[in-house]
């Protein structure tokens, strides 16, 4: 494309002073395409913050109901609990390991679900910014071609 000579104004000014056909086929009452209404009507999905997946990581995430002293009473309970005691004694610093662990990733997991809904409405407030600037730019449009 370098060894093309090209003048940028030379084809402005013959695209300016080529005649414009007077047809009524002009864009009076155009508005931007279907395809604008339904991307907005289609997003009424609700928030990632509010999903029910979410919702039970939250209730859940706590392992301290799993890990408390076992109830009951006679020969049974006491196997139990001693039993509890043992297990506790050995996996206890790899169990507040894994608790932590899952603290973390349903922290991290909320962060990363704000920011898509966020991002989502984001998108639909710039959709509609779109849209509404080419029923303006139309507008113009028409303006320039009755003047």
């Amino acid at each position: 494309m370098k060894h093309l000579p090209l003048d940028a104004r030379s084809v402005v000014d013959e695209l300016r002073s080529a005649p414009r056909p007077l047809s009524g086929v002009q864009p009076r009452t155009w508005v931007p395409s279907q395809s604008f209404d339904s991307l907005l009507e289609d997003a009424t999905v609700g928030p990632i913050v509010l999903n029910e997946h979410l919702q039970w990581l939250h209730q859940n995430w706590n392992l301290d109901g799993a890990l408390a002293r076992p109830a009951g009473g006679g020969a049974k309970g006491w196997v139990r609990r001693l039993v509890h005691r043992a297990v506790l004694a050995v996996l206890r610093p790899y169990l507040r390991q894994v608790q932590d662990c899952i603290a973390v990733m349903v922290r991290a997991v909320d962060i990363v679900a704000r920011r898509v809904d966020d991002q989502a409405a984001t998108q639909l407030r710039t959709i509609g910014a779109v849209r509404a600037d080419l029923v303006d730019f139309a507008q113009h449009v028409d303006e320039r071609l009755d003047g």
